[in-house]
């Protein structure tokens, strides 16, 4: 992801997220020296998603994974973590965690098909509506 990424990257999370991060969050993102963030570009190199992730000595906790509704359903997102991953195992992260909404079933599904298991639970933590998040861990020594 560039910053000129960012206002089509901000259009898709007020797709996705109730509470969407703003176009200066993404900004603060990119410039700091631990994180990661990429577009998924369809074949008309429009950005149809994107994902980003903080790295933190040997784990990487992924911040937010977000396709844009008409791209949903076309293996978008599943391309973005792969993504993701890839670049972990890249630099030795030996731990990936994230949260998610516990209702949201869709993506714990496909969290759990890249092998993540349930870790634990942090009540209230989403917002509009009030939700607990599931965590999950990748447990990348396991895996490789």
């Amino acid at each position: 992801m560039k910053e000129a990424d960012i206002s089509k990257v901000v259009a898709i999370e007020k797709e996705c997220f109730s509470t969407p991060w703003s176009y200066d969050s993404f900004v603060l993102e990119l410039t700091s020296p631990i994180t990661f963030y990429l577009v998924a570009v369809d074949e008309e190199d429009r950005i149809v998603g994107y994902g980003g992730m903080w790295l933190v000595l040997d784990e990487a906790n992924i911040t937010n994974i977000g396709v844009a509704v008409d791209s949903r359903g076309k293996g978008v997102a599943s391309i973005i973590l792969e993504g993701l991953i890839s670049k972990a195992i890249l630099i030795g992260i030996k731990e990936v965690n994230l949260e998610v909404r516990e209702s949201n079933i869709g993506a714990y599904k496909l969290y759990s098909g890249f092998g993540f298991k349930e870790t634990g639970r942090r009540k209230g933590y989403y917002q509009k509506p009030s939700e607990d998040a599931l965590l999950l861990t990748l447990d990348l020594e396991m895996e490789v």
